[in-house]
């Protein structure tokens, strides 16, 4: 089944328009929430991308759905055994290495953590920095491994197949995710270039879905939580009267 007006429009709007918008306002505004000292900027700016993804992902779904579309078609039917081992090898080797990270970070010593710092460079306002700010990314995380596959390595392959074949489709998806990363500067754009061509090449050795996503979200939220354990801080307390903030009020009691 060929792609509808409907899809056109829509893939110009996640492609071209999302990234437009990203870009010259999203970002923007994320960043500049960061720097003021907002002390809600981060925990905001993950809960505007989850919904955003997710918004995208459920009118994705409900046109294929109201289309009767196969699963297969966006590769989330259960492929053949072979394919199913070499998607679990694949995630049990991310799952190691994300362990691995992790233990490196834990092991630094309080003043080199802050001396890394420093190399987070563009992304460093998008890190974590207190276990609120941190589980909202694990989150963000989660939603990012479920929709930006299910989006750019599904629908979007599926899109562009007809006319270019799957492989070359997958590549273009490949350009078109690092063009929208490009808020990271050019360093993340091209890490995240990387990044999709790395999922690209599961979904093709698997020729499933499911793993891409798996992985997707275990590199996200590893990344993520070795970002938050260098620039973590503590949150602050809630306030508390002193002694000499509670004498009157204690004086007033003692005298009605």
């Amino acid at each position: 089944m060929l792609p509808t007006p409907a899809d056109i429009a829509f893939a110009f709007t996640l492609i071209v328009l999302t990234a437009v918008f990203e870009h010259y306002w999203f970002w923007p505004r994320f960043k500049a929430g960061v720097a003021s000292g907002a002390p809600n900027a981060r925990v905001d700016g993950y809960r505007r991308g989850i919904i955003g993804q997710w918004l995208f992902t459920v009118i994705a779904a409900g046109m294929w759905v109201g289309y009767r579309r196969p699963a297969s078609a966006l590769r989330l039917t259960l492929p053949s055994t072979w394919h199913i081992v070499t998607g679990a090898v694949l995630v049990a080797v991310t799952l190691a290495l994300g362990y691995y990270q992790l233990a490196s970070v834990r092991r630094l010593a309080p003043e080199r953590r802050v001396a890394v710092r420093p190399r987070l460079g563009a992304i460093a306002f998008l890190i974590p920095h207190t276990p609120r700010e941190h589980r909202w990314f694990l989150g963000l995380s989660l939603t990012a491994g479920f929709c930006e596959e299910f989006l750019y390595r599904g629908y979007l392959t599926w899109f562009l197949s007809p006319w270019l074949g799957a492989p070359l489709a997958m590549l273009v998806v490949v350009i078109a995710f690092g063009f929208g990363h490009a808020y990271q500067g050019r360093r993340g754009a091209i890490r995240a270039t990387i990044a999709g061509a790395v999922m690209g090449g599961v979904v093709l050795a698997t020729n499933w879905l499911v793993p891409a996503m798996i992985i997707h979200a275990l590199v996200d939220a590893s990344s993520g939580t070795a970002g938050y354990l260098i620039m973590r801080e503590r949150e602050p307390e809630p306030e508390r009267a002193t002694t000499e903030d509670r004498a009157p009020a204690l004086e007033e009691v003692t005298t009605s």
